[in-house]
């Protein structure tokens, strides 16, 4: 799944079920709309295009449906730095994992030792080109 551009009250949806969990539209206008001014239409627009995205599921439940996240933050945030890597050639790339690399060492030394071992998983998973 390719992680699609957002805007700024699509990526506050989201992190509003990634805190809170399954929800219906006047549970997002209560937390988001009202405290923004915004309508519940906007809501519910907001909702419907992030469901057309692929990002959220819904069931209908009465005359309204209640919506959950599609994907965890984690896989969120992995696809959209994997998206935007791959979107670099040559040195910028490099730059770029140089500083994600940097990132993770800094945050936790484990954290880095779990990065080698991705790696060297993918290298081993990995099918040799001819």
């Amino acid at each position: 799944m390719e992680i699609p551009l957002l805007g700024e009250l699509e990526m506050a949806v989201l992190e509003h079920l990634w805190a809170h969990g399954t929800t219906d539209a006047k549970d997002v206008l209560r937390a988001i709309g009202e405290p923004r001014d915004i309508t519940l239409s906007t809501i519910q627009s907001t909702l419907e295009r992030l469901h057309r995205k692929r990002l959220l599921i819904r069931e209908r439940q009465g005359h309204a449906y209640r919506y959950a996240t599609a994907i965890s933050r984690a896989e969120f945030r992995a696809r959209a730095m994997a998206a935007a890597a791959g979107d670099l050639d040559g040195a910028d790339a490099a730059g770029v994992m140089a500083a994600f690399v940097d990132l993770v060492a800094r945050s936790d030394t484990r954290k880095l030792d779990q990065l080698a071992e991705l790696v060297a998983a993918a290298r081993t998973q990995r099918k040799p080109r001819r």
